[in-house]
């Protein structure tokens, strides 16, 4: 009878530690209509906060909603509306479509999470950044570095902000510079399969191409918009 008791125990502890380590992230906020598809399931149900994300878990906000989601390792994620967001495994997410806040506290590079999405997988190593997937595909970064890296052939990288930098420097040697700004529009790019984004700068993806340019003061204001939404959380 007490080995029978034992081994009951036994699998309840198992189950129970098996369960508890599927749970991904949990719900800290929602605001309008947001959905959870369960892996295995074809059934979407409404997203409370509270909600317990588990492996394989699909989150989708409506065109008027969005969501604030907890990682267990005390990271942010903020889904904007219309946003697709899979939840693959504790170390990679699929973003699908739309924009995600990302707000991550881990500087473990080796253990953090990744996302990926159609046109990139993109690393973290400890840092505060927006995803938008979609028309106008972008990465803005505000805070530590991130890892680009294509999903199919290499990346044709234009960084802009370079070409303003450059600008400035031969105001007072224009014959220099138009060679420059002709070099520019005969494609002159490079050609990578991953770069690293650094703080202050936002690409954009047209197919293979890459822009790179500073932050402007919509970037700064479309940052503040997410960290109000977290501030706000009780």
């Amino acid at each position: 009878m007490k080995r029978f008791l034992l081994s009951i125990f036994v699998i309840f502890v198992c189950t129970t530690n098996i369960s508890a380590s599927s749970i991904i992230a949990s719900v800290k906020s929602v605001n309008g209509n947001v959905k959870v598809k369960s892996e295995g399931s074809f059934k979407k149900s409404k997203v409370d906060v509270g909600l317990e994300i588990k492996k394989g878990d699909l989150i989708t906000t409506g065109r008027k909603a969005s969501a604030v989601i907890s990682l267990n390792d005390g990271s942010t994620l903020v889904l904007d509306r219309s946003t697709t967001l899979l939840f693959e495994s504790v170390k990679l997410t699929q973003q699908q479509k739309g924009k995600v806040y990302y707000k991550i506290t881990s500087r473990d590079a080796k253990n953090a999470i990744k996302v990926k999405t159609p046109f990139a997988i993109i690393g973290i190593k400890g840092t505060t950044f927006v995803v938008t997937v979609g028309e106008n595909s972008s990465v803005k970064l505000k805070e530590g570095l991130v890892g680009i890296q294509s999903v199919k052939e290499e990346f044709e990288l234009y960084k802009k902000q370079i070409e303003t930098e450059y600008q400035n420097y031969l105001q007072e040697q224009l014959a220099k510079y138009q060679r420059f700004l002709n070099e520019q529009e005969e494609g002159l790019a490079e050609m990578t399969k991953e770069f690293d984004l650094k703080a202050g700068n936002t690409v954009s993806f047209n197919g293979q191409k890459v822009d790179e340019e500073a932050f402007t003061e919509d970037d700064e204001a479309e940052f503040k918009h997410f960290e109000e939404l977290i501030g706000s959380i009780k």
